[in-house]
């Protein structure tokens, strides 16, 4: 299988340089076909300056991470990660993983290295961040009690049964993504779950997988986007 991972960016200059080149030296001794894609969701110039001599930095030791995406205006996680993903064709699998490391590099890189040994039957794969299965979580107490609120929520409007639907890390089939392309809006947090709905509908088999998970500070959970969230699913808006 051979997969493009997009990073979306946005002001990343401080957490971006700790994850990228230890991913990029997991994916190049791995077992993974896997190219990186950096998407620069418009941030500032100065961010935008950075990125570009860091991913300039990055690339002449690494000849699968691609040239940078740059935006022009703020999208969103999701319009980056679209984007990121329309620009580029021959490739079996399209992922995402978030640009602040919360997800380890070594656990993307066996993430990666999962979609390599699956069989042929379209798959929608998912890592999850699950107390007792097995995997090191360091999340406050307060996110974990806001991410039990939403898989109740997910649960009783959408009959999902997985429980993390938002962790950033996932990959799709990139035929999933052509013949859906169209029916993919949502930009913040709805983003995950118009992904998953919409494999569920189409039959895609979804596969989770257990992930180490350890929050980096500088990420935040936005009261307003949180609570527009949930009435979007209490009220079956994506």
């Amino acid at each position: 299988m051979t997969t493009l991972l997009v990073i979306p960016c946005f002001n990343e200059s401080e957490r971006l340089p700790r994850f990228l080149p230890e991913l990029c030296e997991g994916l190049k001794a791995g077992a993974a076909d896997v190219a990186v894609q950096l998407v620069d969701d418009g941030s500032s110039p100065e961010e935008q300056g950075a990125l570009r001599d860091f991913a300039q930095l990055v690339r002449s030791e690494y000849a699968f991470v691609r040239e940078p995406i740059f935006l022009e205006q703020n999208l969103g996680k999701g319009g980056a990660i679209r984007v990121g993903w329309s620009v580029s064709s021959d490739f079996d699998y399209l992922a995402f993983v978030d640009a602040d490391g919360a997800a380890p590099a070594n656990e993307t890189v066996r993430f990666m290295e999962t979609l390599a040994v699956l069989d042929r039957e379209p798959t929608l794969l998912i890592a999850t961040r699950e107390p007792g299965a097995g995997r090191e979580l360091e999340r406050t107490y307060s996110r974990r009690i806001v991410a039990k609120f939403f898989n109740t929520l997910l649960r009783i409007f959408y009959g999902i049964q997985i429980k993390d639907t938002q962790c950033g890390l996932k990959a799709i089939p990139a035929t999933f993504f052509d013949k859906l392309r169209n029916r993919l809006h949502q930009n913040g947090y709805g983003f995950d779950l118009e992904l998953i709905s919409n494999a569920m509908k189409e039959g895609l088999e979804l596969q989770t997988v257990p992930i180490d998970w350890k929050e980096i500070p500088g990420s935040k959970t936005r009261i307003g986007p949180a609570l527009a969230f949930a009435l979007q699913i209490v009220f079956k808006r994506i």
